[in-house]
């Protein structure tokens, strides 16, 4: 097929340029021919909480693409519509993750439709995390002009039909795993050594953007109980806040925990990321709210074993029992009991992950390309 997807990807940072690169790899590796567009520039500085939005780590991984779309920007809009119907695609993809970029992709979709071309939503969240009064507008008048949707868990499709009762087309296939980190040549003692990690106790790790929903506090008072249980276990935080630092410092000195959490606030990029996986005994995603956890699948990359909130929707996980632990979302206490229950697991063998890894991307690549619309 020809196919061209519209989303952020190199020097672009986060989950979402990471999926986005990854799936234009595959489908690439399947043999069609694929249209990358990017953008020339991605958020408002008032809208994007993080230090920068660009990685330019030399170990990222890179794909061929035209950046052309600011969503902000009207006068970008056109030359995208006429980059993409010039290509003659088959089929246009379109991540949805932030309503922003409603208008964009709203005008871009239409135009799209008037040449004939199907369009397809792969949508991450419906409505943002921490949403805002215009979301179930912009989300609603721009997601109801799509041929198809791939949403990655039930709830998510319940999400999508409360906002758009009479949508068609609607498929479930889970976040695929990742692997663009590149591990390290090190040791896990030596990478130990190097973030300055105890070298013989059990480590946790939180990774990724600090913000609300993701339940850092839980885990931080489940880290309190587990240590007044007289298990010495050590709690990894790597990644840039969304939100304010100054509460979570607080609460780990209010607790006494400030021997046993180690904290690397700042955007890890690509070229570390492997070393605080590696590092790693368990990952951890508290979550009180959110479906699916970009991290999460990269922790599957790299062998941990994970202990999830139930708030989390993904059959992969669920699937593979033997990998995952779910307890109950906002609950210091069931948390620190599935953490103790795992934590001392071995990895996940190498040859189960691949077999996971291939047959994930496998199934969205197929659902993409072989979809039948009505």
């Amino acid at each position: 097929m020809r196919i061209s997807l519209i989303g952020p990807v190199y020097p672009y940072r986060g989950g979402i340029a990471h999926f986005t690169t990854l799936l234009a790899k595959k489908l690439i590796e399947d043999g069609h021919d694929v249209q990358i567009i990017s953008f020339k520039k991605q958020y408002p500085s008032w809208l994007y909480p993080g230090n920068s939005d660009k990685d330019t780590s030399p170990g990222r991984i890179k794909v061929q693409a035209e950046y052309l779309l600011t969503p902000y920007d009207p006068f970008t809009w056109k030359r995208t519509a006429q980059s993409i119907m010039k290509f003659k695609p088959q089929k246009v993809i379109f991540p949805w993750w932030v309503t922003i970029w409603g208008p964009a992709f709203r005008y871009l979709i239409k135009r799209l439709r008037n040449s004939g071309i199907q369009t397809t939503f792969l949508i991450h969240n419906t409505k943002p995390h921490e949403g805002h009064f215009w979301d179930p507008l912009l989300a609603k008048e721009t997601l109801k002009w799509a041929d198809q949707f791939i949403v990655m868990s039930e709830k998510e499709k319940i999400r999508l039909r409360a906002l758009i009762p009479n949508a068609n087309n609607i498929s479930i296939v889970p976040h695929p795993i990742y692997d663009m980190f590149k591990p390290t040549s090190l040791t896990k003692k030596e990478v130990r050594q190097k973030l300055k990690l105890p070298l013989e106790k059990p480590v946790l790790l939180f990774f990724g953007f600090i913000r609300p929903y993701k339940g850092l506090s839980i885990l931080i008072d489940a880290l309190k109980i587990i240590i007044a249980k007289g298990r010495e276990v050590h709690l990894l935080i790597a990644g840039e806040f969304w939100e304010d630092r100054e509460k979570y410092d607080a609460q780990i000195k209010a607790a006494g925990l400030e021997k046993f959490v180690h904290i690397f606030d700042y955007y890890i990029p690509d070229d570390e990321a492997a070393a605080f996986f590696e590092a790693a005994d368990l990952f951890v995603a508290p979550y009180i709210s959110g479906t699916q956890s970009g991290a999460l699948k990269a922790a599957m990359g790299f062998g941990l074993s994970i202990v999830i909130t139930d708030i989390i929707s993904d059959s992969i996980v669920r699937e593979n029992t033997d990998i995952c632990k779910v307890v109950a979302e906002n609950d210091p206490n069931s948390l620190a009991s599935g953490i103790l229950k795992v934590v001392n697991q071995h990895k996940v063998g190498r040859h189960k992950i691949e077999f996971l890894f291939s047959r994930s991307w496998q199934d969205l690549v197929k659902e993409i390309t072989q979809m039948k619309f009505c």
